[in-house]
């Protein structure tokens, strides 16, 4: 049988179950094991154990979580997570160390190891360091080596197909010609050239700069190896020099092929 009782005002309960081996009242303190509260509201606990408690809602049960914590504490989704941080740059998933894929991401100052392929056509940089990459198809506007550039196979080092050009010389030999590019095709007049004579005209050429050399080769037109060529450069121009090495007067449409050499002296 239970008793409720007040003293001064104190709701005393008086009970069989109150001194048995689960309950006991310490110091005025009521104390028990294995009791249900139902629904109860509770006051500011000054300590306690919540080992084997359930149900606590993460939003409104915890406090002093930062913004969108608890949200990706109840959804651990990569875009919660994101949400949730303060320092993040880009979007998209959560990215691992194992074999990730990433898209279209943004190094800065990157140093690679060994990269295995790739293509890093629309690729620019100042300070990228890779350690023996193996590249697949590259393009961009220059490439600066502090070595040496080793081609190994049958790869050639040259020009792509639209970097050249061509021109035909009018009225004769000595009638100068235009054609701004890297490398490109002249084809002379077949005006007479008398034996052992050297003449010269000019290619007008804003690739040029002074210093640099022009290669030269007699594709076709006239007997091969009839003719020598030279060439000065100055900016904006070269002076090419054909010489007959035969004692007989020519009269061959020369055709010559030509590519500038960038070259410094210092």
């Amino acid at each position: 049988m239970t008793t409720t009782t007040f003293v001064d005002g104190v709701t005393v309960i008086e009970a069989p179950w109150l001194n048995d081996a689960n309950n006991v009242v310490y110091n005025g303190v009521f104390q028990t094991n294995n009791v249900q509260l139902v629904t109860p509201t509770l006051g500011t606990p000054a300590s306690g154990t919540l080992t084997n408690c359930t149900g606590l809602p993460v939003a409104s049960g915890i406090a002093g979580l930062g913004t969108g914590v608890a949200t990706f504490l109840t959804t651990p989704s990569s875009a919660n997570l994101r949400a949730a941080l303060t320092d993040e740059t880009g979007t998209g998933s959560a990215v691992f160390a194992t074999s990730p894929t990433i898209t279209t991401p943004t190094l800065t100052a990157p140093v690679l190891g060994t990269v295995a392929s790739g293509v890093i056509s629309a690729c620019t940089s100042t300070s990228m360091v890779m350690v023996t990459p193996v590249l697949g198809a590259a393009t961009g506007t220059s490439l600066s080596t502090t070595g040496s550039q080793t081609i190994t196979g049958t790869g050639k080092q040259g020009y792509e197909t639209g970097s050249g050009g061509v021109v035909v010389q009018i009225t004769n030999k000595a009638t100068g010609v235009t054609l701004n590019k890297t490398n490109g095709q002249v084809t002379m007049v077949n005006s007479a050239l008398a034996g052992t004579t050297i003449v010269s005209f000019t290619l007008t050429n804003s690739v040029i700069e002074a210093g640099d050399i022009i290669v030269m080769n007699h594709i076709s037109g006239g007997t091969l190896g009839a003719y020598a060529f030279n060439a000065s450069t100055a900016a904006g121009s070269a002076s090419i020099n054909v010489s007959n090495l035969t004692t007989g007067s020519l009269s061959d449409a020369i055709v010559i092929r030509f590519a500038v050499i960038k070259v410094v002296s210092a």
